[in-house]
C-alpha cells in the first residue's frame, strides 16, 4: 500500500505540540479490499463556490480535493467529488442539496459550509439518512436535535460569543463597543449574543445592521462613536471587514474591527491592526502541522488558504473512513454512513481527536483569536 506523503504526515503530526493535544494525521482506516468493493462512490461538496464568498467555498473544495487524493492514494480507493454551488444562497443551497439526495452515488455530503445553507438543505439529507458534515457552519441550534444526520468538526457560537466578550473586555479592556451583524441566519444571533455579554460585563453597546451584500459601509462608519473601542463584525465576507476597517480610518475613528470566521483571510482581510476570530487554528502555527502543510501546498501549487479549509479536510476524512467501514462487506446504504460517522473517532490534523456528541457537535474544540498588523496575522487567544 502506497502511503507517500501521508507516511511523512503522521511521523511529524504525531509530535506534541507546546502547550496543546498531540496533533496527528488521520490513519485509522479500513483495509483496501474492504473499500475496493464498493465502486462509483461520491462525496457532496455544498458550499458557495461562486460568488462573495467563493474564496471559502473554493478554499474548503480544495482541502476537500486534497483529503481524496490522500485517501484515494492510501487505500487505492476511488473516491469522487461532486459539486453543489450555494453562492450563500439558501434556495440554491436547497435545490444543490436535492440534486445531492437524487444522486444515489452520493454517500456524504461535505458542508453545508454556511448555517443558512445547512438550515435549507439539513431537512433534506435527513429524510434519506444522507449524512452531512461541515467544517465552517456554527449556528448554534443547527445540533439541537432538528437534524439528526448534522455534524460539524468545528465548536458552535455559544463557544464563540462568550470566548470573544472575554477577550474584548478584559484584554483589549474595552469600554465602547459597535455590534454589527449582517442580518443572516449566522451573523444575527451571533452578534445578539455578543451584545448580551458585553452588556453583562459593564460594557457599552451598540447594536448595528446591514445586509449580507453591502460593500460600502460609510453611513454606518457615521454612526460610531469617536470613543468606540472595537466594532465587532459577525461576517462571512473578508473583504467587507476590510472595506470597513478602510473607512473607519477614512472618517477619523480609532476603533478596530474584530472579524468573525469568513473574516479570517490574510490575502483579504488585512487591516493595519484588528483582530478575527476563528473556529479553527491556521496550521501555519503549527510546528507539528509543516509535514501536512507542505504537501497541500504541494498538491495546491502553493494555493492561499486560511481556516476554512483544514476543517473541511478532517469532514472529508470522516466521511470517507465512514463509507469505508460500511463497505466492508461489499455494500454500503446511507443508513450505514451516517452511523458510522456518528461513532466516529480519528486522530485530527486540527489538534485531538474527531469525536461526535450524540448531537453532532464534535467534542474539545475551541475557537481562536488573532490579531492582525499591518495585515500579519498572529494567534494571541
Amino acid at each position: 500500500m502506497r502511503r507517500g506523503l501521508i507516511a511523512t504526515a503522521i511521523a511529524v503530526l504525531a509530535l506534541a505540540v507546546a502547550g496543546t493535544a498531540a496533533v496527528a494525521k488521520p490513519s485509522e482506516t479500513a483495509s483496501s479490499a474492504q473499500v475496493a468493493a464498493c465502486t462509483n462512490v461520491s462525496l457532496g461538496v455544498l458550499a458557495p463556490l461562486t460568488g462573495p464568498a467563493a474564496f471559502l467555498g473554493q478554499e474548503q473544495l480544495s482541502w476537500t480535493r486534497f483529503a481524496v487524493s490522500q485517501y484515494n492514494r492510501a487505500n487505492r480507493t476511488r473516491f469522487k467529488v461532486v459539486l453543489g454551488d450555494s453562492q450563500l444562497s439558501a434556495s440554491l443551497a436547497r435545490t444543490q442539496g436535492r440534486r445531492m439526495v437524487s444522486n444515489r452515488n452520493v454517500m456524504a455530503v461535505i458542508g453545508g459550509s454556511t448555517s443558512q445553507s445547512v438550515i435549507s438543505s439539513a431537512g433534506l439529507f435527513e429524510r434519506v439518512n444522507l449524512a452531512s458534515i461541515s467544517g465552517s457552519a456554527t449556528r448554534v441550534d443547527l445540533t439541537n436535535g432538528q437534524f439528526s444526520t448534522f455534524f460539524r468538526v468545528v465548536p458552535h457560537d455559544g463557544t464563540q460569543g462568550p470566548n470573544m466578550v472575554n477577550f474584548i473586555a478584559t484584554n483589549l479592556r474595552a469600554d465602547n463597543v459597535v455590534v454589527l451583524d449582517s442580518q443572516d441566519d449566522y451573523s444575527v444571533p451571533l452578534s445578539q449574543s455578543i451584545a448580551a455579554g458585553l452588556n453583562a460585563r459593564n460594557v457599552t453597546v451598540e447594536r448595528e445592521s446591514v445586509a449580507a451584500d453591502e460593500t460600502d459601509f460609510s453611513s454606518i462608519v457615521a454612526n460610531v462613536s469617536n470613543n468606540a473601542d472595537v466594532v465587532v463584525f459577525a461576517t462571512q465576507t473578508p473583504s467587507a471587514a476590510q472595506t470597513l476597517s478602510q473607512q473607519l480610518r477614512e472618517q477619523g475613528k480609532r476603533a478596530v474591527v474584530f472579524g468573525t470566521d469568513g473574516a479570517y483571510s490574510p490575502t483579504q482581510y488585512k487591516p493595519n491592526s484588528g483582530y478575527v476570530s476563528s473556529f479553527a487554528n491556521d496550521l501555519r502555527f503549527l510546528q507539528s502541522a509543516r509535514s501536512i502543510v507542505r504537501a497541500y501546498n504541494r498538491f495546491s501549487n502553493n494555493k492561499a488558504f486560511g481556516t476554512f479549509g483544514p476543517p473541511s479536510y478532517m469532514a472529508t476524512w470522516v466521511a470517507m473512513n465512514a463509507i469505508s467501514r460500511a463497505c466492508s462487506d461489499g455494500r454500503a446504504t446511507r443508513a450505514e454512513v451516517t452511523t458510522n460517522v456518528r461513532r466516529t473517532n480519528v486522530p485530527s490534523i486540527l489538534g485531538g481527536r474527531v469525536q461526535f456528541t450524540r448531537r453532532g457537535d464534535v467534542r474539545g474544540a475551541k475557537f481562536y483569536i488573532f490579531r492582525v498588523t499591518n495585515g500579519n496575522y498572529a494567534l494571541v487567544g
